[in-house]
């Protein structure tokens, strides 16, 4: 377990867990210092002890509370990449690359510029660097992003109506996969396993724990048992409720049981 606090970059949008030096209120902005620069964050979750396999392999500090300066610079370059916007999209659009800007984001002292992209393919982006550079008159840092990152960066709401977890309170995106879909019963092509960036929902990584110990109680569908009126096969089950389906053989009829009311047959 290690002490952090959740904070949001303004400018990126994101929440990322970092370490905490001291106790800091909800709210506070705060000047978080990585190896790249300093970046503006306010503070969304306190104080806190979180599972260390949550937490990136490398957390970046607290530098300080932000001050008057810090603040006024954040809004100047808040207004720097806005009014840059038209020409970086002008500029990708004159070498022709299939790409969609998402964001310019620069630190507090300038020291570089981030421009995040989007695009379904790789992109040779070697003019439009050389480009870039000659324009911010800096260090350029282009990255391109997946659909789960730019979910992350814009926000919104999930299928569930909550606030989208990548946006509100993951540090980082757990792995998801299509064994959890059949852990939890759910079709991939039934468009309520994904989420807003139209890959798995983070959330069926948090119940895949309970369906995986809770599902090994059960036997599996197709599964000959016996039961108080004879002989059957497993038809179905629910982890909730913690009941089983049985087709009886005997008269064909599908019947519910307790899952201590079956045994397997043989």
């Amino acid at each position: 377990m290690t002490e952090v606090i959740g904070v949001k970059y303004e400018e990126l949008g994101q929440l990322t867990y970092v370490l905490a030096d001291k106790k800091y209120k909800k709210d506070d902005l705060l000047v978080i210092k990585n190896k790249k620069g300093s970046h503006m964050a306010q503070v969304v979750i306190e104080n806190d002890e979180v599972e260390d396999k949550k937490l990136p392999a490398e957390l970046d500090n607290v530098f300080r509370k932000a001050t008057a300066m810090d603040i006024k610079a954040y809004h100047q370059n808040i207004h720097l990449a806005e009014d840059s916007i038209s020409e970086v999209e002008k500029l990708i659009e004159q070498n022709q690359l299939k790409m969609k800007l998402v964001d310019i984001v620069f630190p507090l002292e300038r020291s570089y510029v981030l421009i995040t992209f989007v695009s379904e393919e790789r992109v040779d982006f070697r003019q439009l660097l050389k480009d870039l550079a000659a324009y911010f008159k800096t260090r350029i840092e282009l990255r391109q992003i997946n659909s789960r990152e730019e979910s992350k960066i814009y926000g919104g709401l999930g299928p569930c109506g909550r606030a989208l977890c990548c946006s509100s309170f993951l540090g980082e995106f757990p792995p998801v996969s299509i064994k959890m879909l059949k852990n939890q019963s759910l079709s991939l092509n039934s468009g309520k396993s994904t989420g807003v960036c139209g890959r798995l929902m983070c959330c069926l990584s948090f119940e895949d724990d309970f369906y995986r110990e809770t599902k090994a109680k059960f036997p599996d569908l197709g599964t000959p048992v016996l039961t108080q009126n004879g002989p059957g096969i497993v038809a179905g089950i629910d982890v909730f409720t913690e009941t089983v389906k049985v087709r009886v053989e005997d008269n064909h009829t599908l019947l519910t049981y307790a899952i201590e009311e079956v045994s397997v047959n043989g």
